[in-house]
């Protein structure tokens, strides 16, 4: 079984918290709400594979 990455909780708690900060009501995001809650352009988060219905996890595991 794969353990999680070091940095795990911690971005995944930065997220959260932006994300709630941005975006109150929802826990599935699409690309540019991704996008404005990492900081980060469309294509960055498209070349690492996140492309619809985007979850904070998701976003934790793939910049952690």
């Amino acid at each position: 079984m794969p353990r999680e990455k070091e940095l795990y909780e911690p971005t995944l708690e930065s997220i959260r918290a932006r994300a709630k900060e941005l975006y109150p009501n929802k826990l599935i995001f699409g690309q540019r709400e991704a996008a404005e809650i990492m900081g980060v352009s469309v294509s960055t988060l498209y070349r690492r594979g996140l492309r619809q219905d985007i979850t904070a996890e998701q976003l934790a595991r793939e910049f952690a």
